[in-house]
């Protein structure tokens, strides 16, 4: 039987997946993905920066190649510690922003609808 589908100023959705979603769904969680993007954007480049220190230090250290650019002043360990606290943060949080954004895949009209010339939707045929 195939399924109904709603028009909506965004498109055709699920009928019943959008039924679910107006009981369930806080669109505040998209909010919060939004924040979760943003720490990682704005934090982005000294990131970056801090990889590329994190390196150097490791090449001089592991590597004992020296030369590689100027010493920070913390140690190499609480660099790495800083970033991959940082760097799980950042994880879990896009984690969560997934989450938030995940359930609005479920809109999804299935594969046995059309929508007609006039606006209304037809069933495929076959």
């Amino acid at each position: 039987m195939p399924r109904k589908t709603v028009e909506t100023a965004f498109g055709s959705v699920d009928e019943k997946a959008l039924e679910t979603l107006q009981n369930s769904f806080d669109t505040r969680r998209l909010l919060e993905a939004v924040d979760a993007v943003d720490q990682v954007r704005y934090r982005i480049d000294g990131l970056r920066d801090d990889l590329l220190d994190l390196r150097r230090m490791a090449a001089e250290v592991i590597n004992e190649d020296y030369g590689n650019g100027p010493a920070r002043e913390e140690p190499i360990w609480e660099l790495a510690e800083m970033l991959a606290s940082e760097m799980l943060e950042f994880a879990n949080g896009l984690r969560e922003a997934y989450r938030a954004v995940e359930p609005l895949e479920s809109l999804a009209p299935g594969e046995d609808w059309d929508v007609a010339e006039d606006g209304e939707e037809e069933e495929e045929e076959g």
